[in-house]
């Protein structure tokens, strides 16, 4: 017997150093913090360069009327699209270091949650054994009275430190499972920065693509460009007018029936910005021209490669390119409710005819393509049972009998 007390002694004086906690090296983590703040402080800092291109173009926004201003201009959003890129490459970087530090984390929990059911296995096993010998047997082992007390208060100890270690197991769970679902969340940032990354290459692509039409189709002189800026002109008035005076008649056939009754939410914002020009007659939305005189959407001003996202849960309906008409790249979803919305003036697609998408996904980033001053989304609401699409030779044309999208914002 005297060989079981001896074991129990033992226990508790190792007891106190197999207990604590498991972590990865100090130095390890810190420098992965250190990594994590460098990050965070690029990430500030081209935030605020690219803050200062948006403010640079918004005041070039109507100074493009001669060649050099409209080479100028494009220059300067490629520099600003390069930022984008660069400012979510950092962001990808730092999303990666925070997933390494996490799961660093996760595998010290792990570690620390076998050991203390293991620091717990041997506690009820030699308490087992305690509750095999008798008061009498304790006293007998004991050399003295205070030997046997000791004995006594440290099988108590034991006891009560169960329930203590059974908490402690509890918690290192809770915090497992949040920092698994930390390090998921943390995951899927990761793709949707991926997938930004990859559209903002496109984005840029493009951009470039047009900078290098226009001074081809130019030969970087200024007299071809004004010319090629008054046929484009009237060519595009000259569709905006065919557009509108179908979608006038188009209108007129909306069932009623078949549309949502109207109230705010049914959609969701595709965009946060400005409204620059509501729904509409012109002579009401401040934007009269010689083009048209009804708005069959409502304007969002925005920043070209900003990401649009689907006003609701829906099916790409069609997807189209009118070049420098109407509405540029477009995209329409069908929402299966009896409406389908329409978002226009697009410099990259993220999405492709018939795919399912949910609100708030992104489908696709903002530009200046079609017939546009500036770079805007275009967003208009069509009654399904009103909507076609017909094939035009600058491109893919959407029509319908629009619905102010207000009614459903």
């Amino acid at each position: 017997m005297g060989t079981k007390f001896r074991k129990i002694i033992i226990f508790l004086i190792l007891l106190a150093t197999i207990t604590l906690p498991i972590f990865t090296s100090a130095e390890t983590t810190e420098e992965m913090r250190a990594q994590i703040a460098a990050k965070q402080a690029e990430i500030q800092q081209l935030e605020k360069q690219i803050a200062e291109y948006n403010a640079e173009l918004k005041n070039k926004k109507n100074q493009e009327s001669s060649l050099t201003k409209q080479i100028a201009n494009m220059q300067l959003q490629i520099k600003k699209l390069e930022a984008d890129i660069k400012l979510t490459q950092t962001k990808i970087s730092a999303t990666s270091l925070k997933i390494d530090e996490l799961s660093s984390g996760i595998a010290a929990k792990n570690a620390e949650i076998e050991k203390q059911k293991q620091n717990l296995s041997e506690t009820i096993r030699t308490i087992n054994e305690y509750d095999e010998v008798s008061p009498l047997q304790m006293v007998l082992v004991s050399a003295t009275f205070s030997s046997f007390l000791n004995l006594m208060q440290s099988a108590e100890s034991l006891q009560a430190g169960i329930q203590t270690k059974l908490d402690q197991i509890q918690q290192l769970k809770t915090d497992l499972e949040n920092s698994k679902a930390e390090a998921q969340d943390q995951k899927d940032q990761l793709e949707q920065l991926r997938g930004q990354l990859s559209g903002q290459n496109i984005v840029l692509n493009n951009q470039k693509g047009e900078k290098n039409d226009l001074l081809s189709q130019t030969k970087n002189q200024e007299k071809k460009y004004q010319q090629i800026l008054t046929d484009l002109q009237k060519q595009q008035q000259q569709i905006q007018k065919d557009i509108y005076a179908i979608e006038d008649k188009l209108r007129l056939t909306i069932d009623p029936s078949s549309i949502p009754v109207y109230r705010s939410g049914v959609l969701a914002w595709p965009l946060q910005g400005a409204i620059n020009q509501r729904y509409g007659p012109t002579s009401q939305t401040g934007f009269i021209n010689n083009a048209y005189n009804f708005h069959n959407g409502i304007d969002i001003d925005t920043n070209i490669g900003d990401p649009i996202k689907s006003a609701g849960d829906g099916v790409v309906k069609a997807i189209g390119n009118d070049g420098k008409y109407a509405y540029g790249k477009w995209v329409a979803i069908d929402h299966q409710n009896g409406l389908i919305t329409l978002y226009g003036h697009f410099s990259g697609y993220a999405v492709s005819v018939g795919q399912k998408v949910k609100a708030g996904q992104v489908i696709g980033y903002a530009g200046n393509t079609g017939f546009s001053t500036g770079p805007h989304l275009h967003f208009t609401v069509y009654a399904a049972n009103t909507f076609s699409v017909q094939d035009k030779w600058y491109g893919l044309l959407p029509l319908g009998g629009s619905i102010n999208p207000m009614n459903y914002l």
